[in-house]
């Protein structure tokens, strides 16, 4: 099954996209430019539905970093809604929810995707 993903909204004020499939290397690999482009590329706050994200590897933790590093640059933020425990362990181990902020529920990723990238606690 090919890794995809999937635009959900584009308004003035937020993007939110969901991924599909396993984000190891050749995974990243095929959405890793058009999903950047649709992201970061439009400098608003992303919320990245992760619900159905198989795996996640350091291919793609390197992409939510590269994201999120990006929009932090504009003063907007980056949150990872849903991911499975697998996915939310590999966020937190490699102690990357400090710039990828980590939702439960679409409610609470709206209001964190709100809050400017300079509030996230180190």
């Amino acid at each position: 099954m090919p890794t995809t993903f999937h635009l959900i909204e584009s308004s003035p004020t937020l993007t939110h996209v969901a991924v599909v499939g396993a984000l190891d290397l050749a995974g990243t690999r095929e959405i890793e430019l058009k999903f950047t482009a649709t992201t970061a590329g439009r400098h608003k706050p992303v919320i990245i539905d992760l619900s159905q994200v198989s795996f996640l590897s350091s291919a793609g933790l390197g992409l939510f970093i590269q994201i999120a590093r990006s929009l932090r640059a504009d003063k907007h933020s980056a949150v990872a809604f849903a991911p499975n425990e697998i996915s939310k362990r590999a966020i937190q181990i490699s102690k990357l929810d400090f710039i990828l902020r980590i939702a439960g529920t679409l409610e609470e990723a709206l209001e964190l995707a709100k809050l400017p990238a300079s509030s996230v606690a180190r």
